[in-house]
């Protein structure tokens, strides 16, 4: 019974300390922070260029959101200046009002103000970073003509490692491959800490428990974050979780493209652990911590767990009945 009462105690804690900081740190009440101000402005850009791929689209969708995008962008200009966020925006902007010109539909009064906000920036060429662009059926297909399930299954979680650390051009060619990955609204809220000297690796891996039998061989860390500041709905509570795990599987993805190995470090822990890396790595309070990563060079030959997989009846389910 005082076991129970205990675990009962420490997991409501754990969620309370997760509840504390999405309250804090989130829009869900008001936007205050820098991050949720850019957040409002990618999640409405985001809707204006998505709403021009539809197969058929609705003239005159979103001039609502375009109004505010550009208030806010004005707004966010004056205390934070020109950042990418607002680059993207005007972008998008510029070839909403395009798109409708070219179809004879009249926005020229709210084109006006984007024109006279336009004028109140010092920006360089912006065509092409926002909108939409046309790609064909024959790009992609040539682009995905791999053996993509033996690449897949040639992904292991690896344990025994080579050589030196994967040097810094080769970790921001991941990185940068990673932030390819699909994020909520195109708010693109996780970040990478990537760790390669050998002391500070091994500072780091302290913290996680699951790699005690293999500590000594890694040369490389990731840490993967999302900032919950980039959300702003009661529904969007996990959403972090979820963005922060498809961004680390692209990340591990990226790493086996490079022909490195990379191994998944869990970071299901408890609130007092997780405060305490928090600490060490200067994380802020508002970012959610995803997972650690171990990374590094191939030995010629080492050994991999199988990791049998499910059969594929246990995890498809292929057109249920519905209700």
């Amino acid at each position: 019974m005082l076991t129970t009462l205990k675990t009962n105690f420490a997991l409501a804690r754990a969620f309370a300390y997760d509840f504390l900081r999405y309250r804090k740190f989130s829009f869900v009440l008001r936007q205050t922070s820098r991050d949720n101000r850019r957040a409002i402005i990618r999640i409405f850009a985001h809707y204006l260029e998505g709403g021009m791929c539809f197969p058929e689209v609705r003239l005159g969708y979103g001039q609502d959101k375009s109004r505010s995008v550009i208030e806010k962008l004005r707004s966010y200009t004056q205390d934070f200046g020109v950042d990418e966020t607002v680059v993207w925006a005007m972008a998008t902007l510029e070839s909403y009002f395009d798109f409708h010109r070219g179809r004879g539909f009249d926005l020229s009064a709210l084109e006006a103000e984007f024109r006279q906000l336009s004028g109140e920036m010092d920006l360089t060429e912006i065509e092409g970073c926002g909108g939409f662009e046309t790609v064909t059926a024959d790009q992609i297909q040539a682009s995905g003509s791999v053996d993509f399930e033996q690449f897949l299954r040639q992904r292991h979680s690896v344990r025994q490692y080579s050589g030196d650390s994967i040097d810094q051009e080769t970790i921001r060619k991941i990185v940068k491959n990673a932030q390819q990955c699909p994020s909520v609204c195109n708010r693109q809220a996780c970040r990478v800490y990537a760790f390669t000297d050998p002391q500070d690796v091994q500072t780091v891996l302290a913290f996680q428990a699951g790699n005690s039998g293999f500590h000594q061989e890694i040369r490389t860390l990731f840490v993967v974050t999302a900032n919950i500041g980039e959300m702003n709905l009661i529904g969007e509570r996990y959403q972090g979780w979820i963005d922060g795990g498809i961004f680390a599987m692209t990340l591990a993805l990226a790493i086996h493209a490079e022909g490195l190995g990379a191994c998944f470090l869990n970071w299901s822990t408890e609130p007092g652990q997780d405060r305490a890396l928090r600490r060490c790595l200067g994380i802020g309070d508002e970012e959610l911590v995803i997972t650690m990563m171990a990374a590094g060079q191939l030995k010629s030959e080492f050994r991999v767990p199988v990791s049998h997989r499910k059969t594929l009846d246990e995890v498809l389910i292929l057109d249920p009945p519905l209700s």
